[in-house]
């Protein structure tokens, strides 16, 4: 069997060309390992196995086969260092998403909608796409869980795998829709509750039920489980339950100035886009006394940035499951007596935010611990899009 050796002196592959012009149709590009991607850029990652670093805004994206669109995950601004990563080619690729809608938090869904001639509307550029989602959300009774079909025996609480609504080709709605998640609650090894994560959209039918799959890791397997069954609901009628982004479209200078706006035959929905950005300045305004010895350290960070939560109380946006925001890393000068002039400040990294967070002035806590900050100075933040450099090295 062949095999692939390394050792001093045997190096990693050099670059090659990412899309050899050799290739019919593919444009000429140079042998390289590096690439910068301005905010609204992509690229799919050549088939083939790669190292791979994605700077500090750039996000992996996959070709989400249940939804249709690129999905990230909630930790997608968040750079690990470098990754591996196999890829057809096509399904896989890295995209700089800074100024640009990765999804919406529906904050009313409205009554009275039909599927078929519900629309959202973009205002404040972009070009973005929108696909509605019409009613199919999930539900249960926890009545419905009784001796008869709670199961017996687990040692820990059971696996619930909900299987995903139809999708788009096989969805009488045309559109497809989001995957429900839960979890299930055991009291004296029988099934006593089950949570919702996120209740779904688009599903079919009035009811299905889903079996409650005993843990692998369950030490009461040996002695033998009954397993239990949950039964589902299908709702919403009528009623906007989700919200996908099919484009992201090219970045905007200002997230605040986009704007959605649902249109049909319904009434009273409403919505707000999820806006991946960061911190592009940050200004502190006025000034103030700081009671610290001359020399200390002035650092603005932040809290929050997260997703609006919406009206879904069962949702990864709202359990605060549907992102993590980076905390920016913004120095600022302190001058003579201890005072802190207005100044824009120093980003050393301007955070990942899918909202717009709250600065936050830390003083180093060591020198004149006992000190305050006196005056009326506040710090405003801009929001916006960076470029950044990825690393495609090719992998053994």
């Amino acid at each position: 069997m062949s095999q692939i050796i390394a050792g001093p002196g045997l190096s990693l592959p050099y670059p090659q060309s990412l899309y050899p012009s050799e290739l019919q149709n593919a444009p000429y590009d140079s042998a390289s390992n590096r690439l910068a991607l301005a905010a609204g850029d992509e690229i799919a990652i050549p088939s083939g196995t790669w190292y791979i670093s994605r700077g500090n805004y750039l996000t992996l994206e996959f070709q989400d086969p249940v939804t249709g669109i690129w999905s990230a995950g909630p930790t997608a601004g968040w750079s690990g260092g470098i990754e591996y990563v196999k890829s057809d080619g096509f399904n896989v690729r890295i995209a700089n998403r800074l100024g640009c809608p990765l999804g919406a938090a529906i904050l009313v869904g409205g009554t009275g909608y039909v599927q078929g001639s519900t629309t959202i509307t973009v205002t404040g550029g972009g070009g973005s796409t929108w696909t509605p989602i019409v009613g199919g959300s999930l539900g249960m009774n926890t009545a419905t869980i009784v001796t008869a079909n709670a199961g017996a025996g687990y040692g820990v609480a059971p696996i619930v795998i909900i299987p995903p609504p139809p999708a788009a080709a096989n969805n009488p709605n045309g559109v497809g829709g989001n995957p429900a998640t839960g979890y299930c609650t055991i009291s004296s090894g029988t099934i006593s509750a089950f949570s919702f994560t996120n209740v779904g959209a688009g599903y079919t039918g009035t009811t299905f039920n889903v079996t409650a799959l005993a843990n692998p890791t369950d030490p009461n397997l040996a002695t033998g489980i009954t397993l239990g069954t949950i039964t589902f609901t299908v709702g919403g009628s009528g009623v906007l339950t989700g919200v996908l982004c099919t484009n992201s479209g090219a970045p905007i200078s200002n997230p605040a100035n986009i704007s959605l706006t649902v249109s049909g035959v319904g009434s009273s929905a409403s919505i707000n886009p999820i806006m991946a950005q960061t911190v592009i300045t940050a200004s502190l305004v006025g000034g103030s006394t700081l009671a610290y010895d001359t020399g200390s350290l002035a650092l603005v960070t932040t809290v929050g940035g997260y997703p609006n939560q919406g009206s879904i109380a069962a949702s990864p946006d709202n359990l605060l499951l549907g992102g993590r925001p980076r905390p920016a890393q913004i120095a600022l000068t302190v001058g003579g007596v201890g005072t802190i002039a207005a100044q824009v400040g120093t980003i050393y990294d301007g955070g990942y935010f899918y909202g717009t967070p709250a600065p936050v002035l830390v003083v180093d806590p060591l020198v004149a611990a006992t000190g305050s900050v006196v005056g009326s100075s506040t710090i405003v933040l801009t929001m916006g899009s960076k470029a950044d450099i990825a690393i495609l090295q090719p992998a053994p």
